[in-house]
């Protein structure tokens, strides 16, 4: 995966190639980005808005994110419905909570949502959760499952956030910028990237769809309403500290 960096001596190639053909390319794949029944670039990705959403439909997309085997077709199409849904008069009001990732489109969509210090095969990402609140404090966390008997490890991006509202013609946006990064033993450290990350938003109920966020602009994230219980439940299930 592009995304993550690889180890450069002899070794660790031998290790890599040993995974690839014991395990083939999907055991370096976090969940996130498992394989999908079609394509992943599905031009019908690229017609979403900034929405309030019938659950209905909210329900029927995050029940498909949620499968082994998820259908882009079938995700488009519910993302289409949501977006044909009146705009959200309180966006930011929408977004506040506690989310987790169910579904990423690619790895370049995913990238500023992560540390990017995870390592194949000796790691993947094995979830991402956000915290978006009033102060315009947001915090991802990433939970990296690591092979061997060294357990998991998380790390938390800290940003502050804003919502773009949506002007005649066009779409509300998710803009953040993240400030710090907490290490494994919660040292505050440098992020990967301290540029401002801007992506349309869908406010979906119990779902929040980001788009736009890198190329192609069909590239999407969804991420599902927990409780601050499930949030901790969730953290405590990975087996790394609860925030």
């Amino acid at each position: 995966l592009g995304l993550y960096q690889t180890a450069r001596n002899p070794l660790a190639y031998s290790m890599v190639a040993h995974v690839l053909l014991t395990f083939g390319l999907a055991a370096l794949q976090p969940p996130v980005l498992r394989r999908s029944r079609e394509h992943r670039h599905s031009p019908a990705l690229c017609k979403m808005a900034a929405v309030s959403a019938p659950p209905a439909s909210a329900a029927a997309l995050e029940e498909e994110c949620s499968k082994p085997e998820r259908s882009l077709g079938r995700i488009a199409e519910l993302v289409e419905t949501l977006a044909a849904d009146p705009v959200v008069a309180r966006p930011k009001k929408a977004v506040l909570g506690d989310w987790r990732l169910v579904f990423a489109s690619n790895e370049e969509a995913l990238a500023p949502f992560t540390s990017r210090c995870v390592s194949p095969p000796f790691g993947v990402v094995e979830d991402i959760f956000c915290r978006i609140d009033r102060g315009a404090d947001m915090r991802i966390i990433e939970v990296e499952r690591r092979v061997g008997p060294f357990g998991n490890a998380k790390r938390a991006l800290q940003a502050r956030y804003d919502i773009v509202a949506a002007g005649k013609g066009s779409t509300d946006r998710l803009a953040f910028q993240v400030r710090w990064m907490d290490d494994p033993s919660g040292r505050e450290t440098e992020p990967p990237s301290k540029e401002k990350v801007s992506a349309e938003l869908i406010a979906a109920g119990s779902l929040i769809v980001l788009r736009d966020i890198a190329s192609p602009a069909s590239s999407c994230l969804v991420f599902s309403r927990l409780s601050p219980k499930q949030l901790a439940r969730a953290l405590d299930d990975l087996g790394v500290k609860k925030e």
